[in-house]
């Protein structure tokens, strides 16, 4: 734009000059020096130095006169128009001349110009663009980050939601296995359903006579037990008269043994010895400690007996003896088949003894610790159940302790057939009563158990608990029980608790 500007006032100060040209030859004595232009653009201003027209007049002669053929003559009116013209056309081919130069000067200068203004803009705008695409790249980068999170948050949505989908199609795929599973087990449940429903109503059709048939057997055996406990308690009632007579007999027997005793001390404060009728007396009047004796004196059948635990005792103590099992001799000191006796009772009960020696009975703990005092002694305890087994259990070393010592239990070499081992307490276990709590349980095993036994912990047998009858000894843990028999609630139908010496 300033070479442009340039040019221009260039051009205009040359057509001036050329104007001043003419008038200049008129005035040329009145002003010799320089001309100036000025052009002012905004706020730039530009000053020419316009080209001096005195160049341009035409050489003189030899004499200083330009026109010599007419320096004596008035120049003519044509001459002078001529000349004028002549000058025009010089400053004109002089203005040509700089013009052309100026043009060639500003198209020069334009083109660098142009390529230093083009480079310029370009630089400009490559800075701009660079500016713009690192803007661009770095929105885009972060942008790109963005996306970067997003599809992999997504892709661990979609991962998430695959698994799930794949575990629940696991889970379907098992749960209707399991439903065709539980649909044939119903099936075949409904068929078997059906097959025993159609069992159970042939079986009801066939059992319909039968159960009519039983009936009628029931009220017959209902008819024939009447009848057989009528005859029972005729029975008990001769049986009671029997005992009574029995005791009038035993109270003969006492009175005859008292006057035979007088007279061995008559006949002994006699003469003296005398012949087979006193020998055989004295035999008769022996005294025996134990059944053991009674057996070895011949009396081999099993009843009651009297024997004389101590020799400095004048009273006999009853015992039934078995002269019949393993080899006979035993004293029994404990029986039960009825439960007629009732075995709930106190400390001085079992002390001394209770019961009938020819029915159910406890000898008495004092008896059976003096007879085990006298030398080594066995035990057998014969069981029997409601279904007509007859176990027993052996120890080959029993023996009772003093009352001082809780009557403790002393056993030695178990066998038998009434379990593989033992039921009865273990060695060195202590007696107790509901009134005499010697047991080894925080609970009293005798109130909780019944009657009177050697508990340890409420442990595993106890042959003086409650009698139950038949279709009642189920489940009683307070019963007649034998663990290794017939488990700890099953209540037996009979025991029997008998010894005799080691050595029979």
């Amino acid at each position: 734009m300033r070479l442009a500007v340039l040019g221009l006032g260039l051009l205009v100060a040359g057509v001036t000059a050329g104007a001043g040209g003419g008038s200049g030859g008129q005035r040329r004595g009145g002003e010799g020096r320089r001309r100036l232009h000025r052009v002012q653009h905004g706020q730039c201003s530009y000053t020419f130095i316009l080209p001096e027209m005195e160049s341009c007049r035409p050489a003189a002669d030899q004499y200083g006169n330009v026109n010599a053929a007419q320096r004596d003559a008035p120049p003519a009116e044509g001459e002078w128009s001529a000349q004028k013209l002549q000058h025009l056309e010089m400053a004109m081919e002089n203005n040509t001349q700089w013009l052309q130069k100026l043009e060639n000067y500003i198209q020069e200068n334009i083109k660098s110009e142009l390529v230093h203004i083009q480079a310029h803009v370009v630089h400009n705008q490559t800075a701009n663009m660079l500016k713009m695409g690192t803007n661009l790249l770095s929105q885009t980068a972060e942008q790109t980050r963005k996306l970067n999170v997003v599809e992999a948050q997504v892709l661990n949505q979609t991962s998430r939601i695959e698994i799930q989908l794949l575990e629940n199609t696991l889970s379907t795929n098992k749960l209707e296995k399991e439903l065709l599973m539980q649909v044939s087990e119903i099936s075949k449940l409904q068929n078997k359903n059906s097959q025993l429903e159609n069992k159970v109503l042939v079986l009801e059709s066939q059992h319909k006579t039968e159960l009519e048939d039983l009936r009628e057997e029931k009220q017959q055996l209902q008819n024939l037990v009447v009848r057989q406990a009528t005859a029972i308690e005729a029975l008990e009632k001769q049986l009671h008269v029997a005992s009574s007579n029995n005791s009038a007999l035993q109270r003969q027997q006492l009175q005859l043994m008292d006057s035979v005793h007088r007279l061995i001390g008559m006949v002994s404060a006699g003469s003296g010895r005398c012949k087979d009728g006193t020998t055989s007396l004295a035999r008769i009047l022996e005294k025996f400690r134990d059944c053991a004796e009674l057996y070895r004196a011949g009396h081999n059948v099993s009843g009651v007996y009297s024997i004389h635990i101590d020799i400095n005792m004048t009273e006999p103590v009853k015992v039934f003896c078995d002269m019949e099992t393993s080899g006979g001799g035993w004293t029994v000191f404990q029986r039960r088949f009825n439960g007629s006796v009732d075995f709930q009772r106190t400390w001085k009960e079992y002390k001394m003894g209770f019961g009938d020696p020819a029915g159910e009975h406890w000898l008495g703990n004092e008896a059976v610790f003096r007879i085990t005092s006298q030398g080594q002694y066995s035990l057998r305890v014969e069981l029997k159940d409601w279904e007509g087994n007859a176990p027993f259990s052996h120890y080959d070393r029993f023996q009772l302790g003093s009352e001082k010592q809780n009557y403790r239990l002393f056993l030695r070499g178990y066998s038998g057939t009434a379990g593989h081992q033992s039921s009865l307490a273990p060695h060195g276990t202590s007696f107790s009563t509901r009134d005499a709590d010697n047991d080894n349980c925080v609970c009293k095993c005798a109130l909780m158990l019944t009657g009177g036994w050697w508990f340890d912990a409420c442990g595993l047998s106890n042959l003086n608990g409650m009698y139950y009858t038949v279709g009642q000894n189920i489940r009683k843990l307070n019963g007649i029980k034998w663990h290794y028999f017939r488990g700890p609630s099953y209540s037996l139908r009979s025991t029997a608790m008998m010894i005799r010496p080691l050595d029979f």
